[in-house]
């Protein structure tokens, strides 16, 4: 199948990457829903920028009937909230509806990780319709694949680290997410008293990583603490600097014990950063030998809407159930043609 029909669901930054990049490969898009408001009505087209009417309009998810979904569509696409257990809605309608589904929401990733309630849910839906469930996105190579690569050429592994310093001071809409310019009281409320946007979510890399080169986690632990420097740093979108001893960002620290004894460490941090210094993310596996991965990304919009087109085949091939990306290959491009 190299002309899979699509659906959307939620139509934000994401879903609107999905629907020019897929119209772009001549893949049909046969619905589009979003939650209630002014994209109601809309063809995809004023959504998309697309220079003629494309004959789609935006549904009210709440309002769409479904039922006849699975009989148009091959794979819907959920790109809306990180969390599973607010993301169940659209996952139900879609599955019950005999629609395969990927799933642009972080704890789709690992969803019995996440939260076994939803995990099983969704399991049991996709299992008596016949569909596939997987969440993917720009983790499926730059964090998880990458990972797993990287223990390749091992005979024997001793421990796994994995660390990352993303630089999120330029742009004042992920400020709240990483706690650049917080008080230390407020960083201490609402990003480790509370999950926050992020939080418990970056511990689903480490975890799928040790289950897909085949070790049984026992615990997996997350400590989120602020980043704090040494000297002042000046950050533009703030208009000021961030003096020292002040959070400039968030670290995540996720410690991963199996029954084999073999850990793995996960050091993330997302902060301001200075202007010479770059953003990086390793693997580091310690064993006979010792082997490092080192990825370079495209990061937010472009390379995760990338990441989701080639998976699409990928997902409408695979079995039924949820099947995480580490049970699919390693991803591809598709700059030769979709079915490689």
């Amino acid at each position: 199948m190299t002309t899979p029909r699509i659906a959307i669901y939620g139509i934000g930054r994401y879903g609107i990457d999905v629907i020019r990049m897929a119209a772009a490969r001549g893949w049909p898009i046969v619905a589009a829903y979003n939650r209630r408001g002014a994209k109601i009505g809309q063809d995809i087209s004023e959504l998309a920028g697309f220079d003629r009417e494309y004959g789609v309009r935006v549904e009210d998810c709440e309002q769409a009937d479904f039922s006849a979904l699975g009989k148009k569509t091959d794979i819907a696409i959920v790109a809306t909230t990180d969390r599973l257990v607010d993301n169940m809605p659209a996952f139900e309608r879609l599955l019950a509806a005999g629609v395969n589904v990927l799933s642009h929401n972080t704890e789709s990733y690992l969803p019995h990780a996440a939260n076994p309630a939803c995990a099983e849910r969704i399991q049991a839906l996709a299992l008596s319709n016949g569909v596939t469930f997987t969440g993917t996105g720009i983790w499926d190579m730059s964090r998880i694949w990458s990972g797993i690569l990287a223990a390749a050429p091992c005979v024997q592994i001793d421990s796994i680290i994995h660390s990352s310093r993303t630089n999120l001071g330029l742009n004042p809409k992920y400020f709240g997410m990483a706690g650049i310019g917080f008080t230390h009281e407020q960083f201490r409320s609402e990003l480790i008293e509370q999950t926050g946007p992020i939080g418990e979510l970056y511990k689903l890399i480490p975890w799928q990583v040790m289950e897909a080169l085949g070790f049984e986690v026992t615990e997996v632990a997350e400590k989120r603490e602020p980043v704090v420097l040494e000297t002042p740093i000046y950050v533009p979108a703030l208009e000021r600097e961030i003096p020292p001893g002040e959070p400039a960002g968030l670290r995540i620290l996720v410690d991963v014990a199996t029954t084999q004894g073999v850990s793995c460490r996960a050091h993330i941090e997302m902060r301001a950063v200075e202007a010479d210094q770059k953003n990086f993310m390793n693997w580091t596996v310690k064993g006979e030998p010792e082997s490092v991965i080192q990825v370079d990304r495209q990061v937010g919009p472009p390379g995760s809407t990338t990441s989701i087109i080639n998976r699409v085949i990928d997902i409408i091939k695979a079995p039924a159930g949820i099947q995480e990306v580490h049970r699919l290959g390693p991803p591809r491009h598709s700059a030769l043609g979709d079915a490689l």
